[in-house]
């Protein structure tokens, strides 16, 4: 019988599972911002240069991600699949047609499965989606909005799938919102009063007018893509 001796973990192992255990409890949630690298030091009681390659790790994983000027987020709640990384590799148009058909759903389950807390929470980030200043902003603000719907809906696999697909619905809505050419403020003001109206379609519990939302919001979007030349015809 072969046994290999026991190894002390060295500081960057005990940092890396820090920062795991941290996002997969929900302390970071997926979309949430790191501390900067000199309070994340201080949190983990490591030097910078420890927290830094523990950051990288995690990025190597896939389930922080760093952004050129705004800093370092949660992409995942755990370690990214082969799966997911092909996801982050798909068309917009490809991700999109995925959404609409998860959203549809969440949409309808959310209006009948609602609580007063779950439409406080969607009132809430529905305002916080009109206060965004900039792009980045706004898409990180209006797929909050969206997690909320889906956790409305109150099925734990789909919040899983939505959860999971997360980080391809941030690349492929960077990439929409970027495009001025799509996105002026004509069809933002056409957009947010979709929200409006899908928001309050959950709070009436109508699940019809909720996917009737859903779906107007998600198929102007794919029109736009497919005008752009994003998309089948």
């Amino acid at each position: 019988m072969t046994v290999r001796p026991v190894r002390h973990r060295s500081m960057v192992d005990e940092a890396t599972a820090e920062l795991r255990r941290l996002i997969g409890t929900g302390e970071w949630p997926v979309g949430s911002k790191l501390p900067g690298e000199v309070e994340l030091s201080r949190l983990l009681g490591v030097g910078r240069t420890t927290s830094r390659e523990a950051v990288r790790v995690l990025i190597a994983d896939g389930q922080l991600r760093a952004r050129q000027g705004s800093g370092t987020y949660v992409a995942a709640a755990a370690p990214v699949s082969e799966f997911d990384r092909e996801l982050r590799r798909s068309e917009v148009f490809d991700v999109y047609e995925v959404r609409a058909a998860l959203e549809v759903e969440a949409g309808r389950l959310a209006a009948q499965r609602r609580t007063e807390a779950d439409v406080t929470a969607l009132r809430a980030a529905l305002a916080a989606r009109g206060a965004a200043a900039g792009p980045a902003d706004l898409v990180e603000a209006d797929l909050e909005l969206h997690r909320r719907i889906v956790r409305a809906a109150h099925n734990p696999v789909l919040i899983r799938l939505f959860d999971s697909f997360v980080d391809a619905l941030r690349e492929a809505a960077g990439h929409v919102v970027a495009d001025n050419h799509l996105h002026d403020g004509v069809e933002e003001e056409n957009i947010t009063r979709a929200h409006h109206t899908l928001v309050e379609a959950i709070a009436a519990g109508d699940p019809d007018a909720a996917v009737a939302a859903t779906q107007a919001n998600l198929d102007r979007t794919l029109d736009r893509l497919r005008t752009a030349g994003t998309g089948p015809h």
